[in-house]
């Protein structure tokens, strides 16, 4: 075993077991470059179409379209990862979104037609590198080490969270500085620079197709029992987020302090940066499976406190502590499918788990905000603990997808794969 891959001390924290190695910390650096534009684009995209088109309406639709593409197109980009490598994928799909979103910006001030722009929107998001679910794949097969695999997939989850934090001021900033239109732009410098440099990047090489990988049955991931149960998992786990911060954000107005919504949602996501951190910084007691089990049914009492009415101050301590457990739930997804799926169809199974999140955050804006309209901040509250309860539920199903020899097996092919990238 090389000895910058195999680096893993009990006596270091996982943290710098994980990025012991020659390049890790680059190649951990790659991958949030290349998601930074997701937490930007779809702002830009509202912000220029107001500019140009004199309304919201547009920019929502082609946001909308946005969505669809990325969501249906995001599995199948994966698979075609594992049959034909990272590289042709990253460097293709960068260099078409590329393409698509400088183009939306000129095709909106050339007034052109609500259908094209929203084709454009469309494109943009099936064309949008899939780096998250190559980041995952990329980590399962260069780190042989538990230990160090839950670290980077913790890493992962609280990179992609903290997106959604900077992502909204690195607009703020392009948009006072060079204008909504040209910040469009630089997020699709920024995607191409960093999908380059991603796929051309040597530790992609551990993503080579697995022998016979062309060849793999229609349904790919869709055969293993763990991807069935992960995704309306990853779908109900999402949707319980997404109904947690509507309805906060209703209990808010409903205690006639709209100016505490932003807050709440602040403390909800600050607790999560931290239960992100603590997760990965040590070794937890029992299996990925058992552990989501626990953090769900953990999640779904402390929503089910929320449901009560409850003074301002208790909600935001509930919400900090609801937080604590989202990204290591998150974390815990991943690991069990890590754990349970063939690594001939890993990226692909990271794909639909993605997509079934991105459904599910969908879904629960629209049915937590109508709950709201007929029952007030309790229905946002009682949503959540619905979509927690069936989290709860598929995980549970979990518990017998994770088995030892299962683990062993696809622990011996990271080490193959660790040493065929190093050679």
């Amino acid at each position: 075993m090389v000895a910058d891959i195999d680096a893993a001390s009990p006596r270091r924290s996982a943290y710098r077991d994980l990025f012991a190695g020659r390049g890790l910390r680059v190649l951990f650096a790659l991958g949030v470059l290349g998601r930074t534009p997701s937490g930007m684009i779809v702002l830009l995209i509202v912000l220029v179409l107001q500019q140009t088109t004199g309304g919201y309406s547009v920019g929502g639709q082609v946001s909308g379209a946005l969505a669809l593409g990325l969501g249906v197109l995001t599995p199948f980009k994966a698979r075609l990862v594992d049959r034909r490598g990272g590289r042709p994928v990253l460097v293709l799909s960068g260099v078409c979104h590329a393409l698509a979103l400088g183009l939306l910006w000129p095709l909106a001030a050339l007034g052109a037609p609500v259908f094209v722009l929203i084709l454009t929107g469309l494109v943009i998001g099936a064309t949008m590198p899939p780096t998250g679910v190559v980041m995952r794949s990329v980590w399962s097969r260069l780190l042989p080490d538990e230990r160090r695999r839950r670290a980077a997939f913790a890493a992962e989850s609280l990179a992609a969270q903290s997106n959604l934090l900077v992502g909204p001021l690195l607009v703020s900033a392009l948009t006072v500085t060079v204008g909504a239109g040209a910040g469009l732009l630089c997020c699709a410098l920024l995607t191409l620079t960093s999908a380059l440099a991603l796929g051309f990047s040597s530790r992609l090489a551990v993503l080579r197709p697995e022998p016979g990988g062309s060849r793999m049955h229609w349904a790919g991931a869709l055969r293993a029992r763990a991807v069935w149960l992960s995704v309306p998992g990853g779908f109900a786990l999402f949707a319980a987020i997404t109904a947690v911060e509507i309805a906060a954000a209703g209990q808010a107005v409903e205690h006639s302090a709209a100016w505490a919504a932003g807050w709440l949602i602040a403390g909800f996501a600050v607790g999560g940066i931290g239960g992100g951190v603590a997760w990965g910084w040590r070794e937890w007691p029992g299996r990925p499976s058992f552990q989501l089990v626990a953090m769900h049914a953990f999640f779904a009492v402390v929503v089910g406190m929320l449901v009560f009415e409850l003074p301002l101050p208790v909600v935001a301590v509930l919400m900090f502590v609801a937080g604590v457990v989202a990204p290591p739930a998150m974390t815990a997804q991943v690991s069990v499918l890590d754990a349970a799926v063939s690594r001939t169809v890993l990226t692909e199974s990271f794909g639909w788990l993605t997509s079934a999140r991105q459904a599910g955050s969908a879904a629960a804006a629209a049915l937590a905000g109508a709950a709201i309209d007929a029952l007030g901040p309790r229905g946002g509250w009682l949503v959540a603990v619905g979509a927690v309860a069936a989290a709860t539920a598929f995980s549970v199903g979990l518990r017998w997808t994770d088995g030892p020899a299962e683990e062993s097996a696809r622990d011996n092919a990271g080490e193959e794969a660790a040493e065929g990238a190093a050679a």
